[in-house]
């Protein structure tokens, strides 16, 4: 029987990558999306969801009564502003992102959820070592606590692991960066390389075998080194 897999943020670099690498006779894969709804003859045997992480979007897994095995948490926005550079809205809009949106989302499906389950979440290096943008790096702190806190109270049922990647080469994200600090980050980092999302799909994919269930709770940092 095919494992029932929900990624969260198909529609992104990763999720794509991800959607790719998964084993298609192995897995039953759901995925949202938002406005870059996938598309092609390739993702037809993806069952697709449509949110939008800023307003309300729980409704349509109100009505699915699916029960996951793996759960992957991909969204993640950086605005790169400074503290004051932020207002209101987009501290709320940025927290609700990276953090409320999906612990709401979470809250929903496993009240309904009746068999073992394991979750992945992705927070960020600026979680572990701090960032010149603090709402996203605090609301990145605040899923590893969640995360922690769910592997800790909710185990053997829920099982939860996250990752903290550093840049990830390819996405939207490093696209928003000036080749300057591009430049300059890949100075510092000791492989003198970024992550790229093909390789952070490959790892998801390693990290959802049965044998890793004993690293549950695990914060796992990827980030060539650069901070641990």
């Amino acid at each position: 029987m095919k494992k029932k897999v929900l990624i969260v943020g198909g529609s992104s670099k990763v999720g794509k990558n991800l959607i790719n690498t998964l084993d298609k006779k192995s897995y039953q894969i759901y995925s949202t999306f938002n406005n870059n709804m996938i598309k092609g003859k390739k993702y037809k045997h993806i069952k697709q969801i449509e949110i939008n992480l800023n307003n309300d979007m729980h409704a349509s897994f109100h009505k699915l009564k699916i029960n996951y095995d793996i759960i992957v948490l991909l969204p993640g926005v950086l605005l790169g502003k400074s503290l004051s550079e932020y207002n209101s809205k987009n501290i709320i809009s940025n927290f609700n992102i990276n953090f409320t949106s999906q612990t709401i989302l979470l809250n929903k499906i496993l009240k309904k959820q009746k068999k073992n389950c394991l979750i992945i979440f992705i927070s960020s290096i600026s979680a572990r070592r701090g960032s010149y943008d603090p709402i996203y790096a605090a609301a990145k702190g605040a899923m590893i606590s969640f995360s922690k806190s769910l592997s800790l109270w909710l185990s053997p049922k829920i099982k939860c692991l996250t990752i903290c990647p550093g840049l990830i080469k390819d996405t939207n994200m490093y696209k928003s960066f000036t080749v300057k600090r591009l430049h300059n980050l890949k100075k510092q980092t000791p492989n003198k390389e970024f992550l790229n999302s093909k390789d952070l799909s490959k790892i998801i994919c390693d990290i959802i075998q049965p044998h890793w269930r004993h690293a549950n709770g695990a914060i796992i940092d990827i980030n060539g080194g650069l901070y641990s």
